[in-house]
């Protein structure tokens, strides 16, 4: 059926629909409805949005799409396919995930393709992963045997109408791809798609149900909870100019303190218009909820001690475990969720990676052993570069613990890992996992002696839905840099620190190592990993060494006090500088003092731990430069709609607009640390009050109204991106455990999930570029460089406000807990969904009031509108059966 007919048909059912639901005071639009037995989330992209259409690309497979004018367009950047290195067609792809047929149902397919040169092109219904049975192959009838598994002819600018039929011999679940690649596509051919459609002509079981949208709540706040002697805020969203009278209440619809909100007015970041209610005074432990004059109400939440965040503390540290690569993953060690599901084989037990001869490098060749550390993201891969901020970030939490007395929070026995009986802190154990890692990743021999490799990863991207352990891919080793090379010096001095009392034989270790590569690199000063090469792995490019060199000497500085590393300390442009605005690399104006790529701020925190070693003038010179950073922090909570130490910036390099960039929530958990430092160097309560709303904005006081830690919050985010945790994208695999931060609001929209929901860069507010999807790998992503942050400042919290409680994580907690008493005691929980209106209303509830005035209908009009109110309704039950809540 082509788009006319289909739009005809709409608007004849929609005129005898709206007849007769106007009969029983109800209305529906037109856009309401989909046909029968309809398995597709998209047809005919009349509203610009292409999921869950979308493009998926294998190296060096390169493709451009815009959704317009009703259509899909594809343009192929590279086709991909062996004579450009790549595999065949499928190098190129536009797919629909999600379906799932039934033995013996019928399917009537149809679509509509053009090219705009001569070309060939194939499309499936099959299997998504091995072993790719397919059930159908994009010819009208089966029996035409020889064109039956064959790639078809496009003539250029001819569109093709394609309509056929299958019986299903088999239930699976699968996918309708497009393989429009490899070597008969010419570069610059655009591929224009309409009219889809697969319908199953003998059931609707399956048909496509939308997701309900999330209605977020007028009143925003942390989801977790509040401590009692610091401050209390959550965002109103209102239009009013005036102050707007609000209630906290208890559990039990009580009153317990009153208050006026403050109109803040346009949220530039959100573009809301939002009040700022504090309700800071009251102190009292327990379940409240704010209900403001105007309507408004907030969900529940909790006021209480250091027990809260205890529990997320010590599930972000199991992500570290969860993440190993090298070890079989065993479910006792599995502290939250299914933990028979979580467990899993161990990835790469033997990590032994091919050498690449690139990047101008002609050194050392062959393999390495490079078994261990943990997984950087969502995939396979392991950077040194990231892997550094994320061991030192580690590493200072045990130092600060140090510095407070709370060290034995983290003492032998305190954590879920398999080293939790021998003797040494459990912290310190799940780091020196890492740390040994980076040893295997120096370079042994030749005039490269002491340098170390940049990073290991796959020979190509892999897709979702991938045990480490079934990873087919070639490994590959990238080559040493300045910058992998001081980031292993950095930390494995800051590591002889920590360990020279504990473990001294390793600890010699770390500083022989530290000193080795700190020598090499200054042998070696500019050897960079470029910014753009991101084929199977994460480029991690930089162009800058200096603020490493800096990093490494503060640290070697510190561990052996040599006057040496003083003097290139205080030689270096960064010297005691706290940056709030990041430069150079991928970063242009980064709202921020450190992240992986600008590491010199994490020397002046260590110098900060340790002023004794430091004379008056420069500790006060330190003191204030950590100040004034925090002083930014601390003045952009109060400037913003939503009380987060962030604001916008150039996305990158690449991509000149305003807005939140790649891993914003990192920066906001960074800045909180930095904000921490401020408080223990001054005493200054405003900075303590700023890490506490940097982490209120976190746990769902957002534009967002999404918690951004699973299993913590009654709306917290499911589907982080990973290859193991993607129960989103095949339901046998497990759900992400409890306790795991995601990347947030990224304004670049890099992924092609992302920007087939209709946004478009640059015309989104910043706040609100997300979506909890498995496949929005640019703001969904989780890596160990965000976890750290969260771990680092959910511990600092906790020890504030009671100090930790030592609970190895929710799984404790929770036993022998409903799931309802889970969520009210603040433990992780289960994302349980909160039934009342308030916490989410149900946007697609009709109506069942009748205000008669059958009799002047004539008959039948009457019979007509009677058969389409029923096929209405059983439609919405069926609809209310499956329905999801998310916010889109």
């Amino acid at each position: 059926m082509t788009k006319n007919k289909i739009k005809k048909s709409l608007s004849l059912i929609a005129v005898s629909a709206a007849t007769a639901l106007s009969l029983v005071g109800m209305s529906i639009t037109p856009s309401t409805f989909v046909s029968a037995g309809q398995q597709l989330g998209q047809t005919d992209f009349e509203n610009g949005v292409g999921l869950p259409w979308h493009v998926c690309e294998s190296a060096p497979g390169k493709m451009e799409f815009e959704i317009s004018g009703g259509v899909y367009k594809i343009t192929i950047v590279n086709p991909g396919g062996a004579s450009k290195g790549g595999e065949d067609r499928w190098d190129c792809q536009f797919r629909h995930r999600g379906l799932t047929i039934v033995s013996g149902n019928t399917y009537k397919v149809s679509f509509e393709i053009t090219a705009s040169n001569d070309c060939t092109y194939y499309t499936k219904i099959g299997d998504m992963a091995e072993p790719f049975a397919e059930d159908w192959h994009g010819e009208p009838d089966p029996s035409q045997h020889e064109a039956f598994w064959n790639v078809q002819q496009l003539q250029a600018n001819q569109t093709k109408k394609v309509e056929g039929t299958f019986t299903a011999n088999r239930t699976a679940e699968v996918e309708w791809a497009f393989h429009i690649g490899g070597d008969t596509v010419s570069e610059g051919t655009v591929f224009t798609f309409d009219n889809m459609s697969l319908e199953c002509t003998t059931s609707d079981e399956y048909d496509y149900q939308p997701e309900e949208e999330w209605v977020r709540s007028d009143i925003l706040t942390n989801q977790l909870g509040y401590f009692p002697q610091m401050n209390k805020k959550a965002t109103l969203l209102s239009d009013s100019t005036s102050p707007v009278k609000f209630e906290l209440k208890d559990s039990g619809g009580r009153t317990v303190y009153e208050g006026e909100s403050e109109p803040k007015g346009l949220d530039a970041d959100s573009i809301d218009n939002v009040h700022e209610l504090d309700f800071s005074d009251y102190d009292q432990q327990g379940t409240y909820y704010i209900e403001a004059e105007d309507g408004a109400k907030s969900r529940e939440f909790q006021i209480g001690n250091g027990e809260m965040y205890s529990y997320m503390l010590y599930d972000s540290l199991n992500y570290f475990y969860q993440n190993r690569s090298g070890i079989d993953i065993e479910s006792q060690y599995i502290i939250s969720g299914d933990s028979s599901s979580l467990a899993r084989a161990a990835g790469h037990p033997s990590d032994v990676a091919t050498i690449e001869q690139t990047w101008g490098y002609s050194g050392s060749s062959g393999t390495q052993d490079v078994t261990g550390g943990w997984y950087d993201a969502g995939d396979h891969g392991k950077y040194v570069v990231n892997g550094g901020i994320s061991l030192w970030t580690m590493q200072n939490q045990y130092e600060m613990a140090l510095k407070n007395g709370s060290e034995a929070v983290y003492a032998d026995g305190t954590m879920s890992i398999p080293e939790n009986a021998n003797g040494y802190p459990d912290l310190l154990d799940e780091a020196r996992y890492e740390m040994e890692w980076m040893f295997k990743m120096m370079v042994t021999s030749g005039d490269y002696a002491g340098m170390v490799y940049h990073k290991v990863h796959d020979a190509k991207w892999t897709a979702l839905a991938l045990a480490p352990a079934d990873d087919p891919e070639e490994r590959i080793i990238k080559p040493p840099t300045t910058a992998a090379t001081l980031n292993m010096a950095a930390c494995a001095a800051q590591a002889y620190r920590l360990w020279k009392d504990i473990d001294s034989q390793f600890a010699e270790q770390c500083l022989t190592n530290a000193k080795t590569a700190y020598e090499a690199a200054k042998k070696h000063p500019d050897m960079y990993a470029p910014l753009d090469e991101s084929v199977g792995g994460g480029p991690y490019g930089d162009d800058d060494a200096t603020d490493e060199f800096y990093w490494a000497a503060c640290e070697l500085f510190l561990a052996t006090g040599d006057l040496a590393y003083q003097k290139d300390i205080e030689s270096s442009p960064h010297y005691l500088k706290m940056e709030v605005k990041l430069s150079g690399g991928e970063d242009v104006d980064s709202s921020g003092s450190f992240n992986w790529a600008h590491v010199a701020a994490l020397g002046n925190l260590s110098m900060a731990l340790n002023t004794e070693k430091m004379g008056t003038q420069a500790k006060e010179q330190l003191t204030k430069s950590i100040s004034d950073a925090a002083d930014y922090y601390e003045e952009l909570t109060e400037k913003q709609g939503y009380g987060q130490p962030y604001e916008p910036g150039t996305i990158n390099y690449k991509i000149d607009k305003h807005g939140y960039i790649w891993g914003s929530n990192s920066f906001i958990m960074n800045n909180n640390i930095v904000m921490a430092y401020a408080y223990e160097l001054t005493g200054d309560d405003d900075y303590l009050d700023g890490v506490v709303s940097g982490m209120d904005y976190i746990l769902g006081r957002n534009p967002m109204d999404y918690s951004y830690v699973t299993g913590y919050g009654t709306h917290a985010v499911e589907n982080p991106h990973h290859r193991w945790w993607s129960y989103q994208a095949d339901s046998t695999f497990p759900k992400a455990p409890n306790g795991v931060l995601v990347g947030g609001p990224n304004s670049g929209m890099q992924d092609p999930w992302v920007r087939g929901s209709g946004w478009k860069l640059g015309e989104r507010a910043p706040a609100k570029c997300y979506m909890d999807n498995i496949e929005a790998w640019s703001v969904n992503e989780c890596t160990i460089n965000w976890n750290t942050p969260l771990a680092w400042v959910s511990a600092y919290l906790a020890d504030k406000n009671g100090g930790v409680i030592v609970t190895k994580g929710s799984s404790d907690a929770n036993a022998n807990k409903s799931d309802n008493e889970i969520v009210q005691n603040s433990a992780a929980g289960k994302n349980q969904q909160n039934s009342n209106n308030d916490f989410g209303k149900k946007a697609d509830t009709l109506r069942s009031e009748s205000s008669g005035g059958w009799g002047l209908v004539p008959f039948f009009i009457a019979i007509t509108s009677a058969v389409l109110v029923i096929e209405c309704v059983i439609y919405f039950v069926k609809r209310s059966r499956k329905k999801k809540i998310s916010m889109k």
